[in-house]
């Protein structure tokens, strides 16, 4: 197949990595590849495949839709592929100006591109004004697109139910995840008494925005009074200053780190002994099935993707809706003191592996090629 994908730019976002992650391996498959964004980045970009063709579309909405467009309409790819609300909304366009112009050049040289449109948050629509018309126009865009892909069942209702996208249109796709299957310079524990023995350090991850809740994290865990613990938390964002601030007033600028944007985040999944997302809301929860892959217990909050990655509990903790600072405390002083088995955490996490997630896709993809035919 001929695929483009399309994204904002190659930036350490979960949409935007699991972008990159598709369009890589289905270049490893073969197929011809292209990534489409609409500004350069220089630093903290996401792994891309040399097999894959990048193209910066020039900046502006009007000009990135045009060209896009011209790209549609050029190259006639079999699907293009669109992360985001926004994106989406400027692919839809796009494709609608392709077809616009074929009717007026009527022996175009094959089928017009199908869209699909991924959508991987539940606020989306904060995000900007053509975020919001991404969320706003689902009922046009249901009809526009092939197909429309939640990243979760609980995101999947929303999109039906909330912001009216046609349900034969919906499909649910878990995002493809790496799960390290032979690392080669650490163990994964093989039993409970493996995390026992680890010191007590807690990790976290994400973009350092308010919605992650971090500084609920950090309150909370200045409440263990525990002076071997430790908390990082890998991710770079605009509450930097904030949570660097709190540290200070809090006295733990000896017990919590924030590295920022790290690239090989296997070694610190492999020195800790359990991971917390303290985030309000997750439609799906990368870092989640990356720790149980790792056999860390997790945490978690109890909205959204999580309460299904975890089913229900099952392969995790989950804090209540809105958790207060001494129940996340006492929370993680239990997992910190039973951190549990990781074999079945393991075995679980196998299941949103890479392998799994580009299997569903292109059973997506020729779905869509038998229903053009």
């Amino acid at each position: 197949m001929k695929l483009l994908f399309y994204i904002p730019g190659l930036v350490d976002g979960g949409a935007e990595r699991v972008m990159a992650t598709l369009a890589s391996q289905f270049a490893l498959l073969e197929h011809d590849v292209t990534l489409a964004v609409d500004f350069p980045v220089k630093e903290n970009s996401p792994p891309l495949h040399p097999l894959v063709s990048l193209i910066e579309l020039e900046n502006g909405h009007r000009a990135t839709v045009k060209n896009l467009a011209i790209l549609l309409h050029k190259e006639r790819y079999d699907m293009a592929i669109a992360a985001i609300a926004a994106n989406s909304f400027k692919l839809a366009l796009a494709s609608l100006l392709a077809r616009l112009h074929d009717k007026v050049r009527p022996h175009a040289p094959s089928p017009a591109t199908k869209i699909v449109l991924t959508y991987h948050g539940f606020e989306e629509y904060k995000t900007g004004t053509l975020s919001r018309l991404g969320m706003i126009s689902l009922p046009l865009l249901s009809r526009l697109s092939a197909r429309i892909v939640a990243v979760s069942d609980s995101l999947k209702d929303e999109l039906e139910q909330r912001w009216k996208a046609k349900r034969q249109k919906l499909v649910r796709i878990y995002n493809p995840v790496f799960v390290p299957t032979a690392p080669t310079n650490f163990q994964l524990p093989q039993t409970a008494l493996d995390l026992e023995k680890r010191q007590n350090l807690v990790l976290s991850a994400g973009r350092l925005v308010p919605g992650k809740r971090f500084d609920l994290l950090i309150r909370s865990f200045h409440r263990l009074a525990d002076p071997k613990s430790r908390l990082v938390i890998l991710g770079e964002g605009p509450e930097r200053p904030k949570l660097t601030r709190l540290i200070e007033e809090l006295g733990l600028s000896e017990h919590v780190e924030l590295p920022g944007f790290v690239a090989d985040t296997g070694r610190h999944y492999a020195n800790a002994k359990c991971f917390v997302l303290t985030s309000q809301k997750e439609s799906f929860g990368l870092v989640l099935v990356e720790a149980l892959a790792y056999g860390l217990p997790v945490l978690s909050c109890n909205r959204g993707g999580p309460p299904e990655l975890l089913e229900q509990g099952h392969h995790g903790s989950l804090l209540g809706n809105d958790p207060q600072e001494h129940e996340v405390a006492r929370a993680l002083h239990k997992v910190l003191e039973a951190p549990g088995d990781p074999a079945p955490r393991i075995a679980h996490a196998k299941s949103f592996d890479v392998e799994t997630g580009i299997r569903h896709y292109n059973d997506l993809f020729n779905e869509i090629q038998l229903d053009r035919s």
